[in-house]
This record gives structure tokens, C-alpha cells and sequence, in this order.
């Protein structure tokens, strides 16, 4: 079989460190918003941004590879969308505000560790919207994007990000789903999504260590190449990618909540050279590790 490893003695290295010329991430940086009535969805459907459900009235049934996740009038629910999905039941009465954040944004927030990996890892976190988001700022957010002002945009994108934090403050609930695509939604190699999602969990626990693509394909018997075309097509997002905004998150967990040396929280994150650590950090957040550490201080100091 073509995808199980069979040459042992390729020396293939898929992960060089010193490959930060541009973002992690392409895609869209724009936010987008909808305010409206829910309606049920007959097929399954999935993208790659980060989905904000904020039901205002009423109640919704998802479901979530066939599993169902019920959310009332003043709940709020948020997933990445590459979990097949759909709403399943709405009552007539219902109104539902949606924040689709493209994932690149959404990675490059300063959001709490554990929060940022229940999301990568198939969690739908849901809580009571209470004073999280309201109908009135979810209406002129939307107002505001559709007027297509570049600073007001910038605003609102900072204001999501607060509202994130805001969240991450109070208690939520997660419920853990697979990414896997059920058979008979896609006729897809069902072994090779079980694949992709082993792949998420090796990475989820090795991340901080020096792991390369060949280590994470063998971890689940795959040619390297094989692995990283497996990996893409399901997630939009290359393992090397996803690797290295692991390793990120990591440390912005690491330089928000300790003094330890930015060269100490390099190699503690994954990262075999502190320059290719700063190089990636920079390209990925737009700011230095000592700028993110400023920033995550003073948020500390003034709340949210």
C-alpha cells in the first residue's frame, strides 16, 4: 500500500525551522457576520474558520457527526467548522447571531492555551451569554464591516478578540467531536481520517518536543508524504503549519504567565534555535516575543 511506511531509510526532513518567510496561514483576514434566523440544514456542510453561534432567542439543535448538542435563548457556542455540522432543529422564534473568524486571525490571538487546544481539538464550547456579546454590538459589528472602513474594521476585530477573552473568564462546557467526515457524507477513505485525527492527538502531546512530519507519519505507519497530502486535504492547513502554531501557543501560555528567559521558552516550546523561534513568532503575530509578553501583562493588570 502506498500510504503505510515502507522506506525506513528515506532521510526526509519536511520540517525545516528556518522556513518563516511569510504567515503560517493564508486565507481571508476578514471577519463576517450574519444576524438572523436559523434555518434547518438537510446536508452537512464545513469550512475552516472558527464559528461563533450566539442565539439570542429561542432554542437550536446541531448535529455533529451525527451527534446532536442543544443550545437555548442567551447560550453561545463556538467551534472550528472543519467538524461536519449542521442545525439540525429551530424553534420559529429563534435569532442567532454568527461571527465567522478566519482561523489565521483567530490563531494569532493571545487566548488562554487550554482554550485555544479544546477548539483545535474538536471541542464546541458552549456557555450562557451572560454579558459576553450582546444583540445590539453583535448589529453594529455587522454594520460596521459592511460599511468597509479600515479602521473601524481593525476595531471590531479587537473587540471579537475581547469578546473571546471575556468568555474564556467564565465557565464553559466542552463537548469533544471528531473531525472525521463520516463514509457516507464524503465516500472517503474512513481509515484515513481516523488517521488525520491520531496525527492531532500525537501532535497535541509532542508539540512542545523536537518532533519532525517523518515522526508524526510514522506515529500512524505513514509515508511522511502521504501524511502531509492527508493532513492538508482534511484540514486546510499543512502538519508543518499546525506544528508550529502548536508550539506557539505554547509559548505565549509560557511568556504571559512566567519570567522564564525567551531563549529557555523557545526550546521548552518545540523549537530547536531561539532564532527560528522569534523568526516564526514574528511572522505569525506580528510582534516580538517581548511585545507579546508587554501586552499580555498589561492585559493581566487592566482585565477585560
Amino acid at each position: 500500500m502506498d500510504d503505510v511506511l515502507t522506506d525506513k531509510s528515506e532521510n526526509i526532513n519536511y520540517l525545516t525551522e528556518n522556513e518563516h518567510n511569510g504567515p503560517l496561514l493564508d486565507g481571508e483576514s476578514e471577519l463576517s457576520f450574519e444576524l438572523r434566523q436559523p434555518f434547518h440544514m438537510k446536508e452537512y456542510h464545513w469550512h475552516q474558520q472558527i464559528e461563533v453561534n450566539v442565539l439570542y432567542k429561542g432554542t437550536l439543535e446541531y448535529s455533529f457527526n451525527n451527534a446532536s448538542v442543544c443550545i437555548e435563548g442567551g447560550q453561545l457556542a463556538l467551534f472550528w467548522a472543519v467538524t461536519p455540522h449542521r442545525v439540525n432543529k429551530t424553534s420559529e422564534d429563534a435569532v442567532m447571531g454568527i461571527i465567522n473568524i478566519p482561523l489565521n486571525v483567530f490563531l494569532s490571538w493571545p487566548l488562554p492555551q487550554e482554550f485555544v487546544q479544546q477548539v483545535m481539538n474538536g471541542g464546541v464550547i458552549s456557555t450562557h451569554n451572560t454579558g459576553i456579546i450582546s444583540h445590539a454590538e453583535n448589529h453594529r459589528w455587522m454594520a460596521s464591516y459592511h460599511e468597509n472602513h479600515e479602521i473601524r474594521n481593525h476595531i471590531v476585530q479587537e473587540e471579537v478578540f475581547l469578546m473571546l477573552r471575556r468568555l474564556c473568564s467564565y465557565d464553559y462546557q466542552v463537548e469533544m467531536f471528531s473531525f472525521l467526515r463520516d463514509i457516507t457524507l464524503r465516500h472517503a477513505n474512513d481509515t484515513g481520517y481516523k488517521n488525520v485525527q491520531l496525527m492531532l492527538d500525537y501532535i497535541a502531546n509532542n508539540h512542545n518536543k523536537d518532533i519532525k512530519v517523518e515522526d508524526i507519519a510514522a506515529y500512524v505507519r505513514l509515508h511522511p508524504k502521504y501524511a502531509m497530502s492527508l493532513f492538508k486535504n482534511m484540514l486546510s492547513v499543512s502538519i508543518k503549519q499546525y506544528l508550529i502554531i502548536m508550539r506557539i501557543n505554547h509559548a505565549k501560555v509560557l511568556l504571559s504567565n512566567t519570567r522564564n528567559p525567551i531563549k529557555n521558552i523557545a526550546t521548552n516550546s518545540g523549537f530547536r534555535y531561539p532564532s527560528s523561534f522569534f523568526a516564526a513568532f514574528k511572522n505569525h503575530t506580528g510582534i516580538t516575543p517581548q511585545e507579546f509578553r508587554e501586552q499580555s501583562q498589561q492585559f493581566s493588570m487592566h482585565g477585560v
